[in-house]
C-alpha cells in the first residue's frame, strides 16, 4: 500500500514566495496646492509630506511633483521636466 505522505499534491500549485515577484505598494500621496506667490513655502510642504510618508526615492519625488503642478507651471519648467 502506498503512503499518502509520499504523493504529490494533485491540481494546481501555488508558487513558493522565492518565485513570486515582489510586492508593489500604491501610495496615494496628497500634496498641497501650489502657489505660485511662494514656491519655496509649496516645496518645503512637498518636502514634509514626502518625509511623513517615508518617499525617499527621487524618481518617485519627481513624478509625484511632476503629477502635482499645474499646467501653465510645467509650461514654464518644461526643459527640467525632460531630464529627472
Amino acid at each position: 500500500m502506498t503512503d499518502p505522505s509520499n504523493l504529490a499534491p494533485s491540481g494546481p500549485r501555488l508558487p513558493d514566495a522565492s518565485s513570486r515577484p515582489p510586492d508593489v505598494a500604491v501610495l496615494q500621496l496628497r500634496l498641497p496646492t501650489f502657489v505660485r506667490k511662494n514656491p519655496h513655502v509649496w516645496f518645503a510642504q512637498v518636502e514634509a509630506v514626502f518625509d511623513l510618508h517615508r518617499v525617499t526615492s527621487e524618481t518617485t519625488r519627481f513624478r509625484h511633483l511632476l503629477c502635482n503642478l499645474p499646467p501653465e507651471v510645467a509650461d514654464e519648467v518644461a526643459d527640467v521636466i525632460g531630464a529627472p
